[in-house]
């Protein structure tokens, strides 16, 4: 995949600004227009030799151009964000097979004071320009709630699986299968989106949200390790009813404050089989994973429960939801333990790799999550205080955040978002350490979803 150097990147913002803002002072033939519409078409032309399309727009205010956020632009870069968000132009996509003409109407576009977005995309289509295309900040905003909204009925899903064993019924499987297939698309499309959503901690929903927590975790590991769609949905499926045999175990044994007794544990050592004896008959459901909830507390050196099962096989579905589940519940505020930050609960996993866990699984899901997961709180060099938003493939160091609190201490209303360097060093800020929620009231979940 090719790639845009920092210089070439600025140059095109700059040669896009001016270009527009000519277009207020002399007609689209005019030399002034011509020049630098013929260079920002040479210099996509370039870079588009090796890439697909070439990605612009505005992050929180914050223009980009590929992987360059222009953090401290200059003027003729301000002004090009300034327009971009006046017109609700969250990105643009300028894909191979461009024309200069179409660069020419897209910019005249650009440069029309009232026009919207959505109207700018309308023209182009008319003109059947098809290699300019552009996203409307209203649909990445309806990217994120369609993600929450999948969450909050995936959370009804288990409500209703719970509901039907409670009255002695066989549970349906229809809404665990749905919402399971849309949330596989959610995930291919956007990992860290769903995450995000994987750090909503409802004290009072536990078993609802952890449920539904592991099965995104679950899949996001999935993605990560190159299943294919039907494989992943059977991932999910299992870490949506990893823990369905707890609703066989007394209830004042689920929520003790305190430490089980010995047959109070070993009643709780049941929901495994139980779980996978209800999912077994459930309909549409691979036996596959009625297996890896049996197994999921069996642990990686097959120490763990239920004993009778420890010498059957089981495989990397089992492990798979072993991880997820370790993490969302090690992450989890309890009645009897207080939650660890994102980066401490990947430290614990490691220290459990090749007894509980499985070691490769552990390594592949820190690297999924990267070396600051998204939740984290940190302290940044410049004293402000920010939330990890998404991880950055290329440079663990430096994650996209939101900033809530600013370097004189202030919460920001509307937190901006920030990415601390980009693939050219330059940087905005660098993290000196990680920040505990509790201690800044701050509810990390919230700047998440």
């Amino acid at each position: 995949m090719g790639t845009i150097t920092l210089q070439n990147a600025q140059r095109l913002a700059t040669l896009l600004s001016g270009a527009t803002k000519g277009l207020n002072f002399y007609p689209a033939g005019h030399p002034s227009i011509m020049q630098p519409v013929q260079e920002i078409y040479a210099g996509c032309q370039a870079s588009l030799a090796d890439m697909q399309e070439i990605r612009l727009g505005v992050l929180d205010g914050v223009l980009f151009l590929e992987d360059h956020f222009f953090v401290t632009p200059t003027p003729a870069v301000k002004e090009l964000a300034e327009r971009f968000a006046e017109k609700k132009i969250s990105g643009v996509s300028i894909c191979r097979g461009v024309r200069r003409e179409d660069l020419t109407v897209f910019i005249t576009l650009l440069s029309q004071k009232g026009l919207p977005a959505a109207d700018m995309a309308k023209r182009l289509e008319e003109q059947q320009i098809g290699t300019i295309r552009l996203k409307i900040e209203e649909e990445e905003e309806d990217s994120e709630f369609e993600a929450l909204e999948t969450y909050g009925r995936a959370l009804e899903a288990i409500r209703d699986v719970i509901k039907d064993i409670e009255s002695g019924r066989i549970p349906s499987s229809n809404k665990v299968i749905g919402v399971v297939r849309k949330l596989v698309t959610l995930t291919v499309q956007d990992p860290s989106t769903l995450i995000g959503l994987s750090m909503i901690k409802d004290y009072d929903s536990y078993t609802f949200n952890h449920s539904v927590n592991v099965g995104v975790l679950a899949m996001a590991l999935a993605a990560s390790l190159g299943y294919d769609q039907s494989s992943m949905e059977e991932v999910g499926i299992a870490g949506f009813l990893h823990d369905i045999g707890k609703t066989t175990i007394d209830r004042d044994i689920l929520n003790k404050p305190g430490k089980l007794s010995a047959a109070e544990f070993e009643m709780m050592k049941t929901h495994p089989e139980n779980g996978a004896k209800i999912i077994s008959e459930m309909e549409g459901i691979n036996p596959q994973v009625a297996q890896a909830v049996l197994g999921h507390h069996i642990r990686y050196n097959r120490l763990g429960y239920p004993e009778w099962a420890r010498k059957l096989p089981f495989d990397t579905l089992s492990e798979i939801l072993a991880v997820a589940d370790c993490y969302d519940a090690i992450t989890t505020l309890r009645v009897y333990q207080n939650p660890l930050n994102p980066k401490a609960a990947l430290d614990q996993l490691q220290t459990l790799a090749g007894s509980y866990l499985d070691t490769q699984l552990v390594k592949s899901f820190i690297e999924l999550m990267g070396k600051y997961p998204v939740g984290t709180l940190v302290r940044l060099d410049n004293n402000e205080i920010a939330v990890v938003v998404r991880p950055n493939p290329t440079n663990s160091e430096a994650p996209v955040v939101k900033v809530v609190i600013d370097a004189g201490g202030e919460k920001q209303a509307e937190p901006p978002m920030r990415r601390l360097a980009d693939d050219e060093g330059n940087r905005y800020a660098s993290i000196v350490a990680v920040v505990d929620p509790m201690l800044k009231n701050i509810d990390v979940a919230r700047y998440l979803s």
